[in-house]
């Protein structure tokens, strides 16, 4: 059975990776690349030009982030859920693309596409973050403080178990996504509520 163009691409875009994360960028080779996904090398060159055009699909499909948005959206204004609720979704998202984000994370400094696109997405939640925050202590729900260091703090906590998960498994800590989401998180939102 043929495959479709899609399959195709992914099928390279999923042996480029895994190549990337071997040898880096500098180190991967369309060559390799193609027998990885047991391509013919031109198949390559047909669909993405050269080697730079596999990172710029690699790039554009880690930047695209469905649904941030509608997170903030279906937020109800309570604290402990709505940040879970974000943690949740946030954990999912760097689960589903941790590879890209190890990957942009090895090659800081190298790629200035992949640095600009990898830092859209924690600059993106802190802005939105940041605002939550600042709409929460306008109602009075939450004491005054920098929100930008709160939201900076937040998003540092959920990349250091993505990071500490990804690259040491359970040698780190047995504590699982939920325990983290659920003590991670009220512990964060029990320093931002009024009287504490």
């Amino acid at each position: 059975m043929e495959q479709t163009v899609q399959e195709t691409r992914e099928k390279i875009l999923t042996a480029a990776i895994s190549l990337m994360k071997e040898k880096g960028y500098k180190g991967m080779t369309t060559r390799a690349i193609a027998k990885a996904a047991d391509v013919n090398e031109s198949t390559i060159f047909r669909h993405f030009v050269n080697k730079q055009g596999i990172l710029d699909a690699l790039v554009d499909r880690y930047s695209y982030v469905p649904g941030i948005h509608q997170v903030f959206d279906s937020l109800t204004g309570e604290l402990q859920s709505d940040l879970t609720h974000v943690a949740r979704a946030y954990q999912e998202f760097m689960k589903h693309n941790g590879e890209m984000v190890l990957i942009g994370l090895r090659e800081t400094g190298q790629f200035p596409e992949l640095d600009e696109k990898t830092a859209a997405i924690p600059i993106q939640l802190k802005e939105l973050l940041v605002g939550y925050l600042t709409r929460l202590h306008e109602k009075g729900a939450i004491q005054r403080t920098d929100f930008e260091a709160s939201a900076m703090t937040f998003i540092w906590m959920n990349l250091g178990y993505f990071i500490s998960a990804s690259l040491y498994g359970q040698k780190i800590t047995l504590v699982k996504v939920e325990d983290f989401l659920q003590f991670g998180v009220r512990t964060f939102a029990q320093g931002l509520l009024k009287g504490h």
